[in-house]
């Protein structure tokens, strides 16, 4: 009989034990952040549990990032409640300044994540452990924009590589300015390159360079929620394209299937622009032309779509010359259609497809030099060569296993 009821007594102990580890147990979360710091999040915020697979999760986040007019990053988080907490959803942003350090950038993403979490805490037993805190009022302060918005940025790279039979060295710069309002981009840029490389082989010694720069400007105001216009002005010179100048005038319309205010999310885009231009060419091109007045137009097609299952992002862009120096093309045979496309999926639990690429075919080689191409610049690359297509494709498939829960940091000799 004792013997009876200390089993009774053990059986009801660890019952009892069970429920209040299931009263106490927190919901689990999955944060679809590419570039954040999970480790310092996970530091900071331990009430729930980190899984491996969205679809183990009652709470799925997604960060998402866009560039403001100040050269800063507006991140959007938006939760989605699964499972207990299905259709209780949340959306809230930062913003990250231009100067802001990676420490910044921490500290607000987790700011703004423990924001979006109360939604969910206050439906679990630890609500009444939350304890919530205000500021002190403070007259708000009004700052005025000395820069009235504009920004300027300045840019410089050099970037030098050799060894006993080879050197090659980059030289990149820019300048630029713009002005982004809810209204209105404008900006101006200036760009500059220069290329350089030598190989010794069999006691030959092959030298090759190249220079390019360009200044290109737009101005881009908003029509409706859908409908946007601009201009686009641009000069450039390019000793791989066989081009000694070439400017002109473009005027272009765009039109958004989804308002621009849900962008961040999912975006399908038809543009269309005319673009008529004027070149001079460095060397006599394979149709016997020093120089060339060009009207062209062009057709895109982009689609940008980020959900929980993962993101996509396709664009085609066809082109076409309709005159060359006053005359008609009736035929219309001078023209390029690319295409890109970046898709990630995530197709089940750890397993993910990434995919990205672009192909073109190209039939409007105007600018191509006549003439035989020397050594030096076919193996380095140094001239366009005469081509009817052109692809890069990368493939990536990735599967991880094992325990769902990831909630512990260990820092150990790094990631």
């Amino acid at each position: 009989m004792k013997n009876k009821i200390i089993f009774c007594i053990i059986i009801l102990s660890l019952i009892a034990i069970a429920f209040a580890n299931q009263e106490n147990q927190s919901f689990s979360v999955y944060i679809d952040y590419e570039y954040g710091d999970l480790n310092y999040i996970k530091e900071q915020i331990t009430n729930v549990n980190y899984v491996r697979y969205k679809n183990e999760a009652d709470v799925y986040i997604l960060f998402t990032k866009q560039r403001t007019g100040s050269n800063g990053s507006k991140v959007t988080i938006d939760f989605t409640g699964e499972n207990i907490f299905s259709g209780i959803d949340e959306s809230l942003f930062y913003i990250l300044e231009n100067d802001d350090t990676e420490e910044d950038e921490r500290r607000k993403s987790v700011q703004v994540l423990k924001l979006g979490l109360i939604r969910y805490f206050s439906r679990t037993d630890i609500a009444d452990k939350l304890i919530i805190s205000f500021p002190t009022e403070q007259k708000k302060e009004i700052i005025e924009d000395k820069w009235n918005n504009w920004v300027f940025n300045i840019g410089f790279n050099g970037f030098f590589s050799g060894e006993e039979s080879s050197n090659s060295q980059n030289i990149w710069g820019s300048l630029s300015a713009s002005r982004v309002t809810e209204e209105m981009k404008v900006q101006f840029r200036f760009n500059g390159s220069m290329n350089s490389s030598k190989y010794e082989w069999d006691n030959e010694v092959y030298k090759s360079s190249s220079d390019s720069k360009s200044f290109n400007a737009y101005l881009i105001t908003a029509w409706t929620d859908h409908l946007s216009y601009g201009f686009w002005t641009y000069a450039y010179t390019s000793s791989y394209r066989n081009v000694d100048i070439s400017f002109g005038l473009n005027p272009g319309i765009e039109y958004n299937i989804f308002p621009y205010s849900e962008s961040n999310r999912k975006q399908l885009r038809f543009q269309y622009q005319l673009s008529p231009n004027y070149v001079y060419y460095t060397e006599k091109t394979i149709y016997e032309k020093f120089s060339e007045e060009l009207l062209k137009h062009s057709f895109t097609t982009e689609i940008d779509y980020i959900q929980s299952w993962g993101s996509m992002s396709v664009s085609l862009i066809a082109s076409q010359y309709l005159m060359i120096d006053d005359k008609i093309l009736e035929n219309l045979e001078k023209n390029k259609l690319t295409l890109y496309g970046n898709v990630s999926w995530k197709i089940y639990k750890g397993l993910s497809l990434n995919l990205w690429g672009n192909t073109s075919r190209v039939h409007d080689q105007l600018s191509l030099a006549a003439g035989d191409i020397s050594t030096e610049d076919l193996l380095l690359k140094q001239k366009e060569l005469q081509t009817q297509y052109t692809y890069f494709i990368s493939i990536g498939l990735n599967y991880s296993f094992g325990s769902i829960y990831n909630n512990i940091v260990n820092p150990r000799f790094g990631d």
